[in-house]
């Protein structure tokens, strides 16, 4: 009798002990994987910040700009519900909340123009990764179709804005300097993006179109005398400014190759 129950005991503490072990196992487990889940909420939202911070808000229509803050505040949301308490994101969570609110709160935000080519290169990039993501959410079904072209025309929008800021910014420096040839390179720059629109209805730089041409008509006059006044150095500089403009025009041919392209692989999708 005592030998069973013994026996019973064994078996009692050997089936608790497997339980145990069971219970730490999954537990672990599901730690892992919760652990892992918050990673890649993390990095989704670490994505997205920059693109409201970094990228000037009068360049994104305002209902892409409340796109982007709230998919952003979700995300936090989400990695809050999945238990991440830690100081650090709390602080970022409440940052967040001012953020979303701060952009939902001004439909109207006032220019922060382009001022340098370092500034317009890295805003293009952020529009690349701006589109990225517009594609990523249409795959995924949280962008409807009519919308992400919407979102993605706002792009195009914003990167011809960044050529005409960023050129407009280097001419005025150069005029300043006298260079009055080399503003001319930067204007034309912008007068060869605002072409790409012919043809079409789109009538949102018209006005830029004009002023632009004015403004290089009374810059001719100025650089036929300083052509006369120094023809050796201005050859001799005429290298360096083609180069020059066709650096410019390769930021936007790159935005408007990756736009159709990403319109490209929408249709082939809904296809």
């Amino acid at each position: 009798m005592a030998a069973l129950i013994l026996l019973g005991v064994v078996v009692f503490l050997a089936f608790t002990t497997i339980f145990f072990v069971h219970h730490r196992k999954i537990k672990e487990e599901n730690r892992i994987q919760t652990e892992r889940k918050i990673q890649d909420i993390r990095t989704q939202a670490k994505r997205i910040e920059p693109l409201l911070i970094n990228i000037p808000a009068h360049l994104l229509a305002y209902d892409l700009r409340v796109a982007l803050a709230e998919r952003w505040l979700l995300l936090l949301r989400m990695q809050q519900g999945l238990g991440d308490k830690s100081d650090d994101f709390l602080y970022l969570l409440k940052n967040a909340e001012q953020t979303v609110n701060a952009v939902k709160a001004n439909p109207n935000p006032s220019p922060q123009p382009i001022d340098s080519r370092q500034k317009g290169q890295e805003t293009m990039n952020q529009l690349k990764n701006v589109q990225f993501l517009i594609m990523k959410e249409f795959r995924e079904g949280r962008i409807a179709e009519a919308k992400g072209k919407d979102f993605l025309q706002v792009i195009r929008y914003a990167a011809t804005q960044v050529i005409i800021e960023m050129n407009k910014a280097i001419a005025e420096v150069k005029i300043k300097e006298n260079k009055y040839r080399a503003a001319l390179v930067n204007y034309q720059s912008i007068i060869t993006e605002l072409k790409k629109y012919r043809g079409t209805d789109q009538q949102h730089f018209s006005r830029v179109y004009n002023d632009v041409r004015a403004m290089m008509e009374q810059l001719k006059v100025q650089a036929k005398q300083e052509l006369a006044a120094t023809p050796n150095l201005l050859a001799e500089g005429m290298e360096a400014l083609e180069k020059e403009e066709a650096d410019v025009s390769g930021l936007q041919s790159d935005m408007q190759r990756a736009v159709m392209a990403s319109q490209a692989r929408a249709r082939s999708q809904q296809g």
